[in-house]
């Protein structure tokens, strides 16, 4: 059974035969069973028709009899019925329901449908006078259905098979040997070689034909794309012994990256950039990249890449702590293809110190190391965004500035001066907290910025904890030493003012205060009130 199927399933002809055989049975038992139904009522139409000319045809004897009450006549007529293979039964009834002759010719059967038929006086036509009541032989009756229904079932079995046959023949002889001789030839085929199939003799303009027109044209296509293949793969050799030799070679860091952030190749100046082995093999023993380049300044993001997202590309820095200096590296990822990215790193180190040191030396104030007017500007701007965010927060600016430093310039020398303005820078950047700023604005004016501070106590804890040291006497030369003053004012932002700048004023105004107070002491901005 299962070799059957087998066959069904990879033999067309086979296949096409058997639907065709399948579905000529089922039409012929359709119609022969339709044929024998409607044969069968044609034959108890025939019959029915013949009983009633039977008794049209004894009609007139059974008048005379009926009328004249001849038991005997009825008899005859009886028997004369009776005589005919169609009729089992006959009954003639008076009139008044006495039965005048009955027979039968044969055992009892089936019963049938009975023929009834009403007799009238011979000389009055209205008036009946008897009843011939006639069952026809259902047995009979079948026998001649059986007989008719068996012709015409024969006759059609034998020409749906005939017509079955014709149309397994030309579907084979037309259909699926000239498409299994394309098969042969097809599997024998180089089409490599641009070798084409030629249409089976009579097939050449049929539906077979165009299939091997639409054949060859696709082995011509295959060819050409064959020739392409081969020419664009010895293109990609070239390209990719010279991307190899640079990716070998160049002093730059270039990897890839999987879907998942995986580095999966690197070439050996990345390795040295990130402290590889040479031997690592990367496909087998991926390395998160997130592993490598670790927090760096903040900007590190989540490597997987999102293909619905759209390939972007990405460039920041990172800073790389390798021991004994810390190093900064740049790297760039750009989209490759789907689930891959590809990377370039540099290591931009002795930029970043260039930079950074340059950034110092402009936001740095030469003599005593803290931030100059341009720091602070900027801090304060830093400052100024921060509470805007944060409203809730406060921040102290205070501005300090010496007493009567002129005459220590004027007694012991402008080398004098410049030392006292690096104690007092040195006491004050001892003294904050590494949010904080303090920066020298020129000459002897300093300016510190507290962030989050949010009560003035916590300032006077600073400031008293500032001058406690500031009220040492500080050697200037030799044995000579000196006590420095400092007037100092501060303004509270968030709580005098919700605006940096304004604050810078108001802790000026607040400083000259401290100073008509009587000076080395510090006082906080009080608005001005009109009387």
């Amino acid at each position: 059974m299962s070799r059957l199927l087998l066959l069904l399933h990879t033999r067309l002809a086979l296949r096409t035969t058997a639907i065709i055989l399948l579905i000529v049975t089922l039409l012929g038992v359709v119609f022969l069973a339709l044929a024998v139904y409607l044969r069968a009522e044609s034959v108890q139409r025939e019959q029915q028709s013949r009983v009633q000319e039977l008794l049209t045809t004894v009609e007139r004897t059974a008048q005379i009899g009926c009328f004249l009450g001849d038991r005997h006549l009825a008899q005859e007529v009886t028997d004369g019925l009776l005589s005919n293979n169609i009729v089992s039964a006959v009954s003639i009834e008076a009139s008044d329901g006495t039965t005048l002759a009955s027979g039968r010719a044969g055992p009892e059967g089936e019963p049938a449908d009975s023929v009834v038929r009403d007799v009238s006086s011979p000389f009055e036509s209205g008036t009946s006078v008897c009843r011939i009541t006639v069952a026809p032989d259902q047995a009979f009756i079948d026998k001649l259905v059986s007989q008719a229904s068996t012709f015409i079932g024969g006759a059609l079995l034998l020409q749906l098979v005939g017509i079955g046959l014709c149309v397994v023949l030309v579907v084979v002889r037309f259909v699926t040997r000239p498409i299994t001789g394309l098969s042969h030839r097809l599997s024998e085929l180089e089409a490599e070689t641009g070798q084409q199939l030629q249409a089976p003799r009579g097939n050449r303009d049929d539906e077979i034909g165009q299939l091997v027109i639409s054949v060859n044209a696709m082995i011509d296509n295959l060819v050409q794309s064959l020739g392409e293949e081969r020419r664009l793969r010895l293109e990609r050799e070239v390209e990719e012994r010279r991307y190899r030799a640079i990716f070998d070679n160049v002093e730059a860091g270039i990897f890839e990256l999987d879907s998942a952030g995986f580095v999966r190749s690197a070439n050996p100046a990345f390795r040295r950039l990130f402290d590889m082995s040479t031997g690592t093999d990367l496909e087998r023993h991926p390395v998160a990249f997130a592993a490598l380049v670790g927090d760096g300044d903040g900007a590190t993001q989540a490597f997987a890449v999102d293909d619905e997202a759209g390939g972007y590309e990405r460039q920041w820095e990172v800073a790389l702590d390798s021991g004994e200096r810390q190093r900064w590296v740049s790297l760039i990822l750009s989209p490759l293809e789907t689930g891959r990215l590809q990377g370039v790193a540099h290591d931009v180190t002795e930029r970043k110190k260039a930079a950074d040191a340059a950034e110092k030396m402009a936001m740095t104030d030469p003599l005593t190391g803290l931030g100059n007017r341009r720091g602070f500007d900027h801090r304060l701007a830093v400052m100024a965004r921060h509470h805007r965010l944060y409203p809730e927060r406060c921040h102290a600016l205070i501005t300090l500035d010496f007493d009567h430093f002129k005459q220590i310039n004027d007694s012991y020398g402008h080398q004098a001066g410049d030392r006292a303005l690096c104690h007092v820078g040195g006491i004050l950047a001892g003294l904050m907290r590494q949010r904080d700023y303090v920066a020298r604005l020129g000459g002897d004016e300093f300016v510190v910025l507290l962030e989050g501070c949010d009560q003035r106590s916590d300032v006077e804890v600073v400031l008293e904890r500032f001058l406690d040291r500031l009220r040492k006497p500080f050697e200037v030369e030799g044995d000579i030493e000196i006590v420095i003053g400092v007037s100092i004012g501060i303004a509270m932002v968030g709580l005098d003012t919700e605006d940096a700048e304004q604050a810078v004023r108001f802790s000026d105004i607040a400083m000259y205060a401290a100073k008509r107070a009587g000076r080395n002491t510090w006082r906080f901005y009080e608005p001005v009130t009109q009387s």
